[in-house]
């Protein structure tokens, strides 16, 4: 090489060299550019990591560059290094000898992108300045080049990371299809059934008004003279047909609450609900200083149900234990798990309890107050909106009292899971008991 001007090196080689479409290929192609030029010398060439601050080049070179950290910041500020290798005795391979290493950095707008590697054994041909000079000219050349393939391989990852966000997006978006689709479909079978349930209200009501009407006008002697075992059967007849027709146009009354008021479903502990509505309602019990006692196990009570609406049923339910508690007693709260795991709450109030008529229009939607004394009518009380939104989480609502007794208020809510098998959606609610 002594004699040959840098400027008429290969210069076919570089156009090869301009022409490589990635990085693998470049690296080949610049070794081999060097090593036509020189044949006395081992050339390696190594990409830099600017994340790690690791230049990728031979294990015993690399160890080296870690021991002296110093040698890549003078890399990294365009300066050339130059290395005395000893091989290490224990693992020396046959012909490994003493050698002297020369490191060009390729850097592109002060940037280091890589190195290129001349290795020369101390007792042969020594590199002359001109032809390191040659091999930093090639550096010099070769740097907008790797620079260029190093941009189109991360447009190429970018591009690629967007076409699998884009795919990820589409999936997402097909399955949001599916889902609004399905919601739909669920609302429309909702809907459905309560037209389903208010027809069957609506043909059970007919018969049966019918079978009443009947049996009121054999009581009056319409038909000619009854018997006493007659009339009290007759009687038991129109009780209970009186309570069938309650319980469809309850049925009715609920399907249309259900329609105007959505249910919003999800999955959260009563005792937490419980607490809250028990912090809400501490004016009313200081309003008659009353004392709450809680039975409550520490245990999970997690259920699935519209949390707002039972939210609204525990406020219902303590603010008619306070009105039914004497000044100055105790209300206890029990929760519990029935042998099905259901929710058990019973609310117990001390006081002077609810009297037979009263009792019996308890769960009525319209309560007539006309006649009533003051005292009465702070007592009287109607839980029939409490009544619908225990019914239509599949619960029921019962009142246990007499006059002069304590008066007892307890509900039930069914063990409801989502996703498997034998308890769905669809079961969550339970529109028609």
């Amino acid at each position: 090489m002594d004699g040959i001007p840098v400027r008429e090196l290969n210069k076919t080689s570089f156009a090869r060299l301009n022409q490589v479409k990635d990085s693998e290929n470049f690296h080949a192609e610049l070794v081999r550019l060097i090593r036509g030029d020189f044949q006395h010398i081992e050339v390696f060439f190594g990409l830099f990591d600017v994340a790690s601050k690791v230049l990728h080049v031979p294990s015993w070179l690399r160890s080296h560059l870690e021991r002296h950290p110093g040698l890549i910041v003078k890399l990294e500020e365009g300066e050339m290094v130059g290395i005395t290798h000893e091989p290490d005795a224990n693992a020396r391979r046959a012909g490994a000898a003493r050698a002297s290493v020369v490191l060009i950095p390729l850097l592109s707008d002060g940037r280091l992108q890589a190195a290129i590697g001349l290795v020369s054994a101390l007792d042969g041909p020594h590199l002359s300045a001109e032809e390191i000079e040659a091999v930093r000219h090639i550096a010099h050349e070769a740097s907008p080049i790797l620079a260029r393939l190093q941009e189109i391989e991360s447009l190429k990852r970018q591009n690629q990371e967007l076409a699998e966000k884009t795919q990820r997006a589409a999936i997402a978006e097909a399955n949001l299809a599916k889902v609004t689709d399905e919601r739909i479909r669920f609302e429309a079978l909702i809907k459905i059934a309560s037209h389903v349930q208010s027809n069957i209200a609506h043909d059970l009501r007919t018969p049966l008004g019918a079978i009443r009407g009947y049996a009121r006008m054999i009581l009056d002697g319409r038909a000619g003279d009854t018997n006493d075992t007659q009339r009290e059967y007759l009687r038991i007849i129109t009780e209970n047909t009186n309570r069938v027709i309650n319980i469809a146009n309850w049925m009715s009354h609920v399907a249309d609450l259900g329609g105007r008021q959505p249910i919003a479903v999800g999955a959260f502990d009563l005792r937490e609900l419980w607490a809250e509505s028990v912090r809400a309602a501490q004016g009313l019990f200081s309003s008659k200083a009353i004392t709450l006692t809680q039975r409550i196990p520490q245990e999970s009570f997690e259920i699935i149900a519209d949390r707002e609406k039972l939210g609204f049923a525990f406020k219902e339910i303590l603010s008619a234990a306070v009105k039914l508690s004497e000044a100055g007693s105790a209300i206890t709260a029990e929760f519990s798990q029935g042998r099905q795991r259901e929710v058990i709450v019973k609310i117990t109030a001390k006081g002077s309890g609810i009297r037979a008529e009263a009792l019996s229009g308890i769960f009525d939607h319209s309560t007539s107050t006309a006649g009533v004394s003051q005292t009465d009518k702070e007592r009287q009380m109607n839980l029939s909106s409490v009544h619908d939104v225990i019914g239509m989480h599949g619960g029921r609502l019962f009142v246990k009292s007499a006059a002069g007794e304590d008066c007892t208020l307890w509900f039930t809510l069914p063990n409801i899971t989502l996703g498997s098998e034998d308890k769905s959606h669809e079961q969550t609610f339970n529109l028609g008991r």
